[in-house]
């Protein structure tokens, strides 16, 4: 999906301007972020030591999560969610996930800002589902209105929870046991894809599997799904279906774009 960015310079703030003007600090940005569901990672841009601000208009922040040696360190009140780089940040950026109230969530990747990409001094996210009419809120204020997660025993949920604990961090599945049995084993070989076990989801009636998978070739080509494909298979998906090229330098091994996540979700067996 695609994700509709509106930026503007904060120089157009009257007192920020001020400030830049006699602090001599490098040109922050203010940016309005229209999220879609599915449209993948809202990128954030920061500084290390410099606080940026990420507002979630419409909801109260309730949790997240983020990998325990993550780079960054993060600050929580009400909506507002405050980042402080680390000198120590992941070069291809820190991946979080926030969760609302209401149960809404939105995924972000945490980036070190450049000169192509400025620092980011405040970010507002919302996805047009707070504002409602003055009527609508008083018949059916938005607060009562339920929005679940499809629950684990349900192919969409585990598929969630998955993605959670591979890329989040996230420790565990309720009701599912994790093996590690066949972690390493080469499932996928083909002269063009490597594929091989990260973690086997076990549960009564749904088993998860989850692939790390590599391009071998010397140009980008896409992830075919059939090739994923095993008995009783229900969904398939990836973090990314695309793949670069085989790295040729070490900036490209670092950007580990030529990898991905697979995940499959099967009846038991």
């Amino acid at each position: 999906m695609k994700q509709v960015v509106r930026i503007h310079n904060v120089t157009t703030r009257v007192t920020l301007a001020l400030l830049i003007a006699f602090s001599g600090v490098t040109r922050a940005f203010a940016r309005d972020v229209e999220y879609t569901t599915g449209q993948g990672e809202v990128e954030v841009f920061v500084n290390v030591g410099e606080p940026t601000e990420i507002i979630f208009e419409g909801g109260k922040i309730k949790d997240g999560f983020k990998n325990s040696n993550a780079g960054i360190a993060l600050d929580k009140k009400d909506s507002s969610l405050v980042v402080f780089g680390k000198e120590s940040m992941n070069e291809n950026g820190e991946a979080i996930l926030v969760r609302l109230d209401d149960g809404r969530s939105y995924p972000l990747r945490i980036r070190r800002a450049n000169s192509d990409n400025p620092r980011d001094a405040q970010v507002m996210v919302s996805d047009g589902k707070s504002v409602v009419g003055a009527d609508e809120e008083a018949t059916a204020p938005f607060k009562e209105r339920s929005y679940e997660y499809a629950p684990p025993s349900k192919v969409s949920g585990l598929m969630r929870e998955m993605v959670l604990v591979a890329e989040f961090g996230k420790g565990s599945i309720p009701g599912y046991t994790i093996s590690e049995r066949h972690k390493g084993q080469t499932v996928v070989s083909d002269g063009a894809i490597l594929a091989k076990i990260d973690k086997i989801f076990v549960g009564p009636n749904l088993w998860g599997y989850v692939l790390d998978t590599t391009n071998l070739l010397d140009q980008s080509q896409k992830l075919n799904a059939a090739t994923f494909r095993i008995d009783g298979t229900r969904a398939i998906s990836s973090s990314n279906w695309e793949l670069s090229a085989r790295p040729l330098n070490v900036e490209e091994q670092i950007s580990a774009k030529h990898n991905a996540k697979v995940y499959i979700v099967t009846r038991a067996r």
